[in-house]
């Protein structure tokens, strides 16, 4: 009889979410399950995912984050449920709606799409994004479902893409917020979802957060980093003060055509302020696991 724990990924075709289930595969101390909207994907890179997932004996479930029936199938049998959706229109209600489910079926554990920075220690309206996480985190705590937030600061995936406003390379510039001495946490996808394999089966857990973080640097050390491994030298541009982009990012959302316009600033805010910062990092929890530094991730990754 098989006696291994069911784990449920939700946002099973998705960039971290692929790499839970990878991880979660390579551990091998759970039978894994994974939530997809329809088996037969027509997206071409889906539906190669949905394959891959099939071949290394993944049980495939279909359902629906804003259809409430669809969820109480997927949930039945499952022990845990690791979310990993987007930040879209349904990280709120869609949430929602998988924590009642989960409930109603009876499963023990529950991880949220946090993956992100301290989110619980900043206030409404810091960042748009992670306001969602706190309201999907509230209603969790009002379940009585037992928790566990996996929280890794900032994906160091982004170091050097336009995704992280800091690197302009366009113009060979690094610009930055604040005096550029405040630490800030960084880790990769690939350790987060690792983690993630981990967590899902430490009891210790229950109704706490995992702090984690592959490398934890200044932003000029961040600068210096991404030279080393890089060999590209660039022009260092302070922008202002923390305040300065506070008031910034006061000025740009109102007249923003998008929230890409500001999002970025907001993260840049929750880590140069401080306020994000986790406090608590439990690397050696799991010895197992060699998180990438910045630099290792960059001499690693072709640019």
């Amino acid at each position: 009889m098989d006696t291994k724990p069911t784990v449920l990924v939700v946002g099973s075709t998705g960039m971290l979410g692929t790499k839970i289930i990878t991880a979660l595969l390579d551990k091998g101390t759970t039978n894994v399950r994974a939530m997809v909207r329809s088996s037969s994907d027509s997206d071409e890179k889906n539906r190669e995912k949905i394959d891959n997932m099939k071949a290394r004996g993944v049980s495939l479930v279909e359902g629906d984050l804003m259809n409430p029936e669809t969820l109480l199938q997927v949930c039945e049998g499952v022990d845990v449920v690791v979310s990993a959706v987007g930040n879209n229109q349904v990280t709120v209600p869609g949430q929602k709606n998988l924590i009642d489910a989960a409930k109603q079926q009876g499963v023990k554990r529950f991880i949220p799409s946090d993956y992100s920075v301290d989110y619980r220690k900043l206030d409404y309206g810091d960042n748009d994004n992670l306001d969602m996480r706190k309201q999907v985190f509230e209603y969790l705590q009002q379940s009585g479902l037992e928790y566990t937030l996996i929280l890794n600061g900032a994906f160091m995936d982004n170091v050097g893409t336009p995704y992280m406003p800091q690197f302009d390379l366009e113009h060979n510039t690094f610009q930055y917020w604040g005096d550029g001495e405040t630490p800030l946490d960084f880790t990769t996808t690939d350790d987060t979802a690792k983690y993630v394999a981990e967590a899902v089966s430490d009891p210790e857990l229950a109704n706490k957060a995992l702090e984690v973080a592959g490398d934890v640097l200044t932003a000029k050390q961040l600068k210096a980093a991404y030279e080393e491994a890089t060999g590209n030298t660039l022009e260092e541009k302070p922008l202002g003060s923390v305040e300065e982009l506070k008031a910034w990012i006061a000025t740009k959302k109102p007249s923003a055509s998008s929230p890409v316009e500001y999002v970025p600033q907001q993260y840049e805010y929750t880590m140069v302020s401080g306020k994000g910062k986790l406090d608590n990092i439990q690397n050696d929890r799991y010895p197992n696991i060699k998180p990438l530094t910045v630099r290792e991730y960059l001499q690693k990754t072709p640019s």
